[in-house]
């Protein structure tokens, strides 16, 4: 049983290319913060389908395969979106308050930044955890984290000039 999921990991490997198409058809690109994880987890879904259709002709398989694959990636999306979507106003209630007792243009100008970018500055410089601790908390790379703080951050220059 476990020599038959290494080799349809093997297989899923040697075809990643249709998990690769499944993310693009759902329109989810290398730039994305989630790639890779997303990646990864349609890679195991496509082994398992390889496995479980062992019997049936490549074609076949790899066409259920490929609709399995991007189902997955929608409800990832969608999951994702669901937890973005619950913490906002947790996000408004706890930073934009204290934002607009001091300035209404910033209030404003954080308006206008992403979930992810208030949610990262937030934590880094409003509650004070460090850039390492924010990535952790949102459980993405260190490098993104970065990359979001300086769009926001300078989205945020612009918004104030």
């Amino acid at each position: 049983m476990n020599m038959q999921i290494n080799q349809a990991m093997d297989q899923a490997w040697e075809r990643r290319k249709l998990v690769a198409g499944a993310l693009k058809t759902a329109h989810v690109y290398r730039k994305c913060a989630d790639y890779e994880d997303l990646f990864q987890e349609c890679l195991i879904v496509y082994a398992q389908c390889l496995q479980e259709m062992a019997d049936q002709p490549q074609e076949e398989a790899d066409k259920l395969a490929f609709r399995k694959v991007y189902w997955r990636i929608l409800d990832l999306l969608r999951q994702k979106k669901r937890q973005r979507d619950h913490y906002e106003p947790l996000l408004a209630a706890a930073f934009v308050g204290q934002a607009d007792q001091h300035n209404l243009l910033l209030k404003e100008a954080w308006k206008k930044l992403s979930t992810s970018e208030k949610l990262l500055l937030g934590q880094n410089i409003l509650a004070g955890r460090s850039l390492k601790e924010t990535a952790d908390l949102m459980n993405i790379p260190y490098r993104t984290a970065s990359r979001i703080k300086k769009q926001a951050l300078e989205k945020l220059r612009r918004q104030l000039a």
